[in-house]
């Protein structure tokens, strides 16, 4: 452990500030990738790429533990597949090092503010005027016990807020409205049962935020366009439940192209009572990702998902009850990327997919009822990644296809999974 601290005074600087950001998660926890890079990127202000590869140097140092969850790369863009792990002795490190920077707590470019037992530090209860923090980062957590009642704090600078939250229902703090930078908001629980979320509408008077990560919450769709995020870039969604009745679905009073006007990226993991996505996705034209991972109950995509005219990258992993993709895919003219690999159940491609004549990518392992219409053959420079079972269906257009690329890869089961849970 000494080697590991020792090596962080070799660090590069941009290194050290990504290794300090991790204090703000809490110990022993088991964090996605795309999560602490999501922080990152909005903090330091570079590729998502580079944040990957900082994770793998701040491993290679011992400063933290980086493990693989299943065989995609991450050269596309999906980081949800690997599993960043921090020891606690480490996590302390980092946060002494916060101290280091600024002996006044309220002056801190970091901070954490631990609730138990609804006690709050003596330094933030000033009873005539709510205290200033001049935090970039700041990080609240709260146990089981916690009943929401906050007391007041002026955060004018920061940038980044992650809660972490134990309990069954957790009222957001009135005071987020009023941090005018955040770019960033994590709410993410540590319990063993889902949080119910209230007071979400102190979102929709954020100008900047454009991330926002919910982490097995209990939450309605249907109202996340009514929040007017009308900066918002990226919405994250892990083991979260949906209380959206099937009329919500449909009946949107808000114009979605002017509410979420920059969303460009949804992620919708292991969510498992998502049966159908919301209606308003299919309005969302400024979309450019759209990720839906691990959720075995999505039985079908929206017929509207057409009108997503600038969407590039569409994956469908691991829904094991999707048995195809809506008609109306064959009119993504902008689609780079199409994974469906995991879906077992899906029994064919959209009838016209060789009509998307900038798909370079297809991914399709653990599909082997899936049959390939004759339209692929107009696909012209394509890389599909497929498994033993697949791989004949390709094989047979390899010469009707100019340029074909055929990686045929095993299909294994990681046991690193079983650490997410």
């Amino acid at each position: 452990m000494m080697d590991s601290i020792q090596s962080f005074d070799a660090l590069p600087h941009n290194l050290r500030e990504c290794f300090l950001d991790m204090g703000s998660f809490l110990k022993d926890q088991k964090i996605i990738a795309s999560t602490i890079i999501d922080l990152w990127s909005e903090l330091h202000d570079k590729e998502n790429i580079i944040y990957m590869n900082y994770l793998q140097e701040l491993a290679s140092h011992n400063l933290l533990k980086l493990l693989p969850l299943g065989k995609n790369k991450y050269e596309d863009g999906f980081f949800n597949e690997f599993l960043v792990k921090q020891d606690n002795i480490l996590r302390e490190f980092a946060i002494h090092q916060w101290e280091k920077e600024s002996l006044s707590i309220l002056e801190r470019k970091r901070l954490n503010l631990d609730i138990q037992d609804n006690k709050f530090p003596n330094w933030c209860l000033n009873l005539e005027h709510p205290v200033t923090l001049n935090v970039s980062l700041l990080s609240i957590s709260t146990d089981d016990s916690f009943t929401s009642c906050w007391v007041e704090m002026h955060c004018p600078n920061a940038e980044v807020l992650v809660l972490n939250l134990s309990s069954s229902t957790y009222a957001l703090p009135n005071f987020i409205a009023t941090m005018k930078k955040l770019k960033v908001v994590m709410i993410i629980n540590h319990g063993f049962e889902l949080t119910k979320l209230t007071n979400l509408s102190c979102l929709s008077l954020l100008p900047n935020l454009r991330r926002i990560r919910f982490e097995k919450v209990s939450i309605t769709l249907h109202d996340i366009p009514k929040l007017q995020l009308k900066c918002l870039e990226k919405l994250s969604l892990w083991l979260c439940h949906f209380n959206d009745a099937p009329n919500e679905l449909e009946d949107l009073e808000v114009d979605v192209t002017e509410t979420l006007q920059s969303l460009q990226e949804i992620e919708i993991d292991y969510c498992y009572n998502l049966v159908e996505l919301p209606h308003w996705v299919s309005q969302v034209v400024s979309l450019k990702k759209l990720s839906i991972t691990n959720c075995n109950k999505l039985c079908r995509l929206l017929e509207g998902i057409g009108n997503l005219r600038n969407l590039e990258m569409l994956r469908v992993i691991s829904c094991s009850n999707l048995f195809e993709l809506p008609k109306t895919s064959e009119r993504l003219s902008n689609l780079r990327l199409l994974d469906v690999s995991g879906c077992f159940q899906l029994k064919t491609l959209p009838l016209e997919i060789g009509k998307l004549q900038k798909l370079k990518k297809v991914s399709m392992r653990d599909c082997y009822r899936c049959e390939l219409p004759d339209s692929v053959k107009n696909l012209e420079d394509l890389e599909v990644r497929c498994d033993e079972g697949t791989v004949f269906l390709w094989e047979r257009f390899k010469q009707k296809m100019k340029n074909l690329i055929i990686i045929e890869e095993e299909t294994e089961h990681n046991l690193n999974l079983l650490q997410l849970f």
